[in-house]
C-alpha cells in the first residue's frame, strides 16, 4: 500500500529546537497568570509596609500602585526569559541524548497512511495508529506530531517525498480528529 504522504528527513539541532519549544508551549506548568497574581500580592505587601498602620495614606497607596505597574510591565519579560532558559536546558539534554543514542542526524522516513503512521530508520520500523496522537503542531518549518508514548514525529516541510506539505495539514487533522495549532518559534540570538 502506498502512503498518502512521506517525509525523509534527519533530525538536527533545528528540528529538536522546534520540538522542545512546541512541547514547552503545549505543557507549560507555570502560566503567566501566576506571575500576574504574584505581582498583585507583591504590590499589596509594598502598600501594607509603606502604610505602616495608616492604610488610607496616599503615599502608601502610590507606592503600592507604582510597584504593581512596574512589576506588571516586567512580567512578560520575566516569563520569556524563564521560558528561554528552560527550553535551552531541555534542548541541550535532548540533543545530548540523541547523540549518545546515535539518533542525531540519522535518516528517518515517516509514512502517513489513511489509518496509521509508520516511522522507520536503520534500527527498524514502528507503526502507530492515529488514535495515539495527543497533539498536532505546525511551525514555520515543521509539522510536529506528539504521541501518547512521549515521542514526537518531526516532519520538515521541505522534506516531503510523497505528497505536498501544503495538503498535509488537512489530511492529518482529518485522520487524527484533532485541530492543529500553529506556534511561532522565538527568534534565537546567534543560536
Amino acid at each position: 500500500m502506498e502512503p498518502n504522504f512521506q517525509v525523509e528527513t534527519a533530525h538536527d539541532q533545528d528540528a529538536y529546537n522546534n520540538m522542545v519549544t512546541a512541547h514547552y508551549m503545549l505543557h507549560e506548568k507555570n502560566s503567566i497568570k501566576s506571575l500576574y497574581a504574584l505581582a498583585v500580592v507583591l504590590a499589596l505587601c509594598v502598600w501594607w509596609i509603606a502604610a505602616g498602620g495608616n492604610y488610607t495614606s496616599i503615599r502608601a497607596l502610590g507606592s503600592g500602585i507604582t510597584t504593581l505597574a512596574i512589576v506588571l510591565l516586567l512580567v512578560p519579560y520575566v516569563d520569556r526569559f524563564a521560558a528561554r532558559q528552560v527550553c535551552h536546558r531541555l534542548l541541550d539534554r535532548v540533543v545530548k541524548a540523541a547523540k549518545k543514542n546515535k539518533f542525531y542526524g540519522i535518516p528517518t522516513r515517516y509514512r502517513f497512511y489513511d489509518d496509521k503512521l509508520d516511522a522507520s530508520d536503520s534500527a527498524g520500523s514502528v507503526e502507530t495508529p492515529y488514535s495515539q496522537v495527543t497533539d498536532l503542531v505546525e511551525t514555520e518549518r515543521y509539522f510536529l506530531v506528539f504521541l501518547k508514548s512521549g515521542q514526537c514525529v518531526l516532519a520538515r516541510k521541505t522534506d516531503f517525498t510523497v505528497g505536498e506539505a501544503a495538503d498535509f495539514k488537512d489530511f492529518l487533522t482529518r485522520a487524527c480528529g484533532r485541530d492543529m495549532r500553529f506556534f511561532e518559534m522565538p527568534k534565537r540570538n546567534g543560536r
